[in-house]
């Protein structure tokens, strides 16, 4: 059994606005509802109304979407910040200085080995190919784009 509540609106008609009264009952003016529903396509129906949800689209669409974008973003640095605090994330730049120290004394270490010139060239040339394993793999665990040419591109994709 539905309750009847009295409205000033027939039941089963949606409800369809002029720009003026929409601004009375949004807050707003009917110029600054009207670059609104431009910036959103939203066009009149054939008496030059507009819907409800055309005109909470224009008016808080975007709105919406951002409160999206920050929730993502926020999420984001939780689990990053939660990775640091689980020792799951490696600080880039101090490993590759450990790993230079360690390469320079095997480096000398090799150079004064009783290996022959090929062998010993083998080891260095292994030993080289290091910070290229390291780099593939930060490529491999980031999310984000990256180009080849070295550019910066945010999470959206546009250049910086």
């Amino acid at each position: 059994m539905s309750v009847q509540t009295k409205s000033n609106v027939p039941q089963h008609v949606v409800l369809a606005w002029n720009l003026k009264k929409a601004a009375m009952e949004f807050g707003s003016t009917p110029e600054t509802l009207k670059k609104a529903l431009a910036q959103a396509s939203a066009s009149p129906d054939e008496n030059g109304l507009f819907t409800t949800p055309q005109l909470l689209g224009a008016l808080y669409g975007e709105l919406h979407l951002q409160k999206v974008r920050v929730q993502r973003a926020m999420a984001e640095r939780i689990e990053l910040e939660n990775q640091i605090t689980r020792s799951q994330v490696v600080d880039k730049a101090m490993l590759m200085r450990g790993l230079s120290q360690i390469a320079d004394a095997m480096v000398s270490r090799i150079r004064a080995s009783s290996l022959s010139r090929d062998e010993q060239t083998d080891l260095l040339t292994e030993l080289s190919s290091v910070p290229i394993v390291l780099e593939d793999v930060a490529r491999r665990q980031s999310r984000l784009p990256r180009r080849d040419d070295k550019r910066a591109v945010d999470v959206d994709g546009d250049e910086d």
